[in-house]
């Protein structure tokens, strides 16, 4: 079964969960890091969802996604370091 998401996908899963946190990807990846942003997902009962991707001064920035605003910055708090920016998806 393949892990793949499409562009719209991705796109709908913003939608569905309007909270947003960009995190700068660093040179080399997020290496451990990510394993413990995973963590942090399971550890709370939270599905770890990714947005869109996109390029931004030569940096890749990756999108997660959340159904509420406290659990956005709590993430954001966690993981302060890398984080780009938090917020909330415009209403449609």
């Amino acid at each position: 079964m393949s892990r793949y998401q499409s562009r719209a996908g991705l796109k709908a899963n913003e939608g569905k969960l309007p909270h947003h946190v960009d995190m700068m990807v660093p040179k080399g990846g997020f290496g451990v890091r990510l394993n413990e942003m995973h963590d942090w997902h399971y550890a709370r009962s939270i599905e770890a969802v990714r947005g869109q991707s996109r390029r931004e001064s030569g940096h890749k920035i990756i999108r997660w996604c959340f159904a509420d605003l406290i659990s956005a910055a709590l993430f954001a708090k966690e993981f302060s370091a890398e984080t780009k920016w938090l917020g909330t998806a415009p209403e449609r």
